[in-house]
């Protein structure tokens, strides 16, 4: 069994509330759940040490001006796959990074304020790697960041 399996109704009633959105106000979480504010505090800090990778907010990029947005598979050779992801973690437009188990070697998604930027990026990059890839761009995100164990 994962660790999941053991998680108290009330940290999941927490988590989930804490995953409502912008600010946590502990007060309006303990109103909800009927529990003293220092418990629900105790709570929140037990779930960041066992469940919580890091905080962070989620950012609409379209908003911001970034609406190049594109989440691409990258199959490179097996003797290039530790030096393409330390390529990948370098560049400032790459948002998140993931092996995969499939044909490809990573999935990433990256952020540009236009297309233009994009092609010129994946230009120098196959110019780097010798890779293929399967880009798809980002049109709008419906829901992001939703999943809670039951």
């Amino acid at each position: 069994m994962h660790e999941a399996d053991f998680m108290n109704p009330h940290e999941k009633d927490i988590i989930k509330r804490l995953r409502r959105g912008k600010r946590v106000n502990i007060s309006a979480i303990a109103r909800e759940l009927g529990l003293p504010i220092s418990t629900v505090a105790d709570r929140i800090r037990k779930i960041d040490e066992k469940y919580v990778v890091k905080r962070s907010s989620l950012l609409d990029y379209s908003k911001m001006g970034y609406v190049s947005n594109h989440i691409i598979a990258i199959r490179t050779k097996p003797e290039e796959k530790e030096r393409m992801l330390n390529f990948l973690k370098q560049q400032g437009c790459v948002n998140s990074i993931f092996h995969t188990n499939s044909n490809f070697s990573f999935l990433i998604e990256v952020v540009f304020r236009e297309n233009f930027e994009f092609i010129n990026w994946i230009e120098k990059m196959r110019a780097e790697f010798p890779i293929e890839m399967q880009s798809f761009q980002i049109l709008k995100v419906e829901d992001k960041e939703r999943f809670l164990p039951e």
